[in-house]
Order: C-alpha cells, then structure tokens, then sequence
C-alpha cells in the first residue's frame, strides 16, 4: 500500500529507472508466489497462528530495515522476505475464514479484508506526507514499527485457528438459507469433506483455475502499482492526486469486498468471473482520463474490482474443493495470484519504458481481463451450497 506512493521518490533520489525502482513489488510478488507453494504444508505442518504470528513479526521487521536501504540488491532482498512472509500470513488468514464459515464466506471475507480499506483512508495521504517531509527512508521503517508495535500484539492475543476447538463445524455455524448444499439438485452432500488435494493436481478443472489465479493476479494488482505513476506522470494531475486516487481505490475496495463477498455467496464462480471482466472495464477507463470526473469514474471502479478479486481465494477453494483440501488449495491460489501480479507488474513496466506511455500495456490488461472471465464461466462449483449440477464429472 506504501510502496506505490513512494516509488516516484524512490526513483528521484536512488537514481533508479522506473523498471528497477517498480521491480520491488515485482520482486515481492515473485517470491510471495513460489513462497505460497509452501504455505499450506507450513500451516499444516505447524500450525496456522505459529505461522501468522512469526511471518507479521517478518514484515515488520523486514519494512524497518528498508530504512538502511542503500543500492538494489538491499532494496530486492527486503522485498524478498518481505514477500515470503506476507504469503504466510494472507494465506493462514483466508484459511481461518474458511475453516469459520461455510454459506457466507465470501461475504464474511469482505468483512474481514475491510482493515485493508480503513488503512486506505490514512496510509496513502500518510505516506505522501512523510516523503515531503521525512524522505523515503525514515517513513518506511515508521511503518515498520507500527507492524511490531501493533499488528504483530493483536495477532498474538486476537487470533483462533478453528471452531473444531470449540465443539463445532463451520457447516453448523453457517449453514446457509434452505438446509445448506445437501438440499439443493446435483450438489455434494454437507457431510462431503472434499476429495483429497493430490485427486485434483492434475485434473483440467484446477489447471485452469490455477492459470485463471494467475491472470488475475496481472489485472489487479499488477494494474495497481502504476496507478499513482500513471495519474501523477501520464494524466498530468500531480502527486497528491496520485496519493488521492490510489486512496480512492483502496478505501472503495472496502465497497467491493462486501458487493463481491455478497456476489460471490449468491453466483459463487460465475460472480468472480464477473469480477474478473469488470476489472477488464476499469482498465479501459483510464484512457479517458483528463479530469477529476474521469479520474473519479476510474478510480471507483478500479477499487470496486479490486475489492472482488481480493477475496475470490477463500470463495474459489471452498466452493470447488471443499474443506479436505482447503489450505493446499488456498496455497496453491495465492502463489499463482501473486506469480500473475508479479508479471504483470513486470510486463507493464517494460511496456511503458519501452513505448513511453500506458495506452499498449494497459489494452494487453484488458484482453487478458477477458480470458480470465471466460476461464471463470467454466469453472463447477461443486461445494457451493447454491450449485446444481451442469455437468455430470465432479473434478474434470
């Protein structure tokens, strides 16, 4: 969320080109990716608060010592485990969701993710007002110190790994309208745990899923790192504009997060396919942009769908797969989302250096936008508990 902002003073005063200074993000993404394959064996292997506490003390950490950031391979390496270790934690949170609720977890996980748009409202300006006045270095490790301070306390003390613990399933504390999935024609019985995650590996349906992960990782995120760059350089409307808009698309993320978490529950994978087009749209909005009028239509609408694809994981495995499997599959999700985002952030990069604008990079956005919808539309959500049957194989 800070890193955007910073990237054009970073870029100023390291003497770095748009590519090097943006490939921190590209470089976090990569490993976040290769360090989400990991993830599920990890939490299973240790625990899910064990994993979530040490990898928040990590970040922490990690964003602390960009204060002692003095060539590239500081700068990357920081990324680098800052990345690792911000997998950790987003998975061992989507897990937890998961495990909790059944009927409304894309609902419950647009609650959950809303601290991601309350920090929207401060941190963007916050960090704008830093760099004028405190430079680059000294307000990244501030940041870094209010991980340690607060973050990692509240998630020592404040987090529960499942209801299990306690007496109970998810499919009893959330069972959804009508009875539950068990009712409805063609769906897999409530007392269907899921098929074991080596059964589906390799079958087509999680091939594409997987690749459709990816994907979307390139049109969301890989989008958001240029936004304050492409507002402040290529729309001419100044840094605070650039702090502003990229602040617009998280606090309205928080919006998205609960249509989409509702969209979700009630179309599970053809309402996340649906995500997948609008983020196609919001892209296209950006050529219009002049003025605040269309500046504001890009900017809420880049958050809303922002806000979905933010919590399609949790949506995406539990729907498909069901709980048996969930941690590998939630794993497995995230390290493609963020192998996607880190090559798109990468592409895009390259794009605008080598044709001196947006216009190209953010079209080739757009059409991968629309292969990642119909990908979606294929998808069968068999643990669904609205779904009714399409087709007879139950994991092709």
């Amino acid at each position: 969320m800070m890193m955007p902002i910073m990237y054009g003073t970073i870029s100023q005063d390291m003497g770095w080109t748009i590519t090097q200074t943006t490939s921190f993000m590209a470089i976090k993404s990569a490993v976040s990716g290769v360090g989400g394959l990991f993830a599920g064996g990890l939490i299973v292997k240790f625990g899910l608060k064990r994993v979530f506490v040490q990898s928040v003390a990590v970040i922490g950490i990690a964003t602390l010592l960009l204060y002692f950031v003095d060539s590239l391979p500081v700068y990357y390496a920081l990324a680098s485990v800052s990345g690792f270790a911000s997998i950790l934690s987003l998975i061992a949170i989507q897990v937890t969701l998961a495990k909790w609720h059944s009927a409304s977890i894309g609902r419950i996980t647009g609650v959950a993710m809303l601290g991601g748009a309350a920090a929207g409202t401060i941190v963007p300006l916050a960090t704008a007002y830093g760099l004028q006045h405190f430079g680059w270095h000294a307000t990244a490790a501030t940041a870094g110190v209010l991980v340690l301070a607060f973050v990692l306390l509240a998630a020592i003390f404040l987090f529960r790994e499942a209801p299990e613990a306690y007496g109970y399933t998810a499919d009893e504390l959330d069972p959804g309208p009508a009875g539950g999935r068990s009712r409805m024609a063609g769906a897999t019985p409530a007392t269907d745990a899921g098929p074991e995650f080596r059964s589906i590996l390799k079958t087509r349906q999680f091939i594409l899923l997987i690749v459709a992960a990816a994907l979307s990782g390139a049109i969301s995120n890989g989008v958001n790192e240029y936004i304050p760059l492409f507002v402040e350089r290529q729309a001419n409307l100044g840094a605070y504009m650039a702090a502003l808009g990229f602040t617009i698309v998280i606090v309205i993320s928080g919006l998205g997060k609960i249509l989409f978490g509702w969209v979700f529950d009630r179309f599970s994978t053809r309402g996340v396919a649906a995500c997948w087009a609008l983020c196609g749209v919001a892209v296209l909005l950006s050529f219009p942009v002049a003025g605040f009028a269309t500046f504001l239509i890009f900017m809420l609408v880049r958050g809303v769908s922002h806000g979905g694809v933010v919590v399609q994981a949790p949506v995406l495995a539990r729907h498909l797969y069901g709980i048996r499997p969930i941690a590998q599959v939630i794993a497995f999700l995230n390290a493609a989302f963020h192998l996607g985002a880190s090559l798109g952030i990468w592409a895009i990069g390259i794009g605008v250096d080598l044709t001196g604008g947006f216009g190209i990079p953010f079209i080739a956005v757009a059409v991968v936008a629309a292969i990642c919808a119909l990908i979606g539309l294929g998808l069968e959500p068999r643990y669904w508990a609205g779904y009714t049957a399409r087709r007879a194989p139950a994991h092709a």
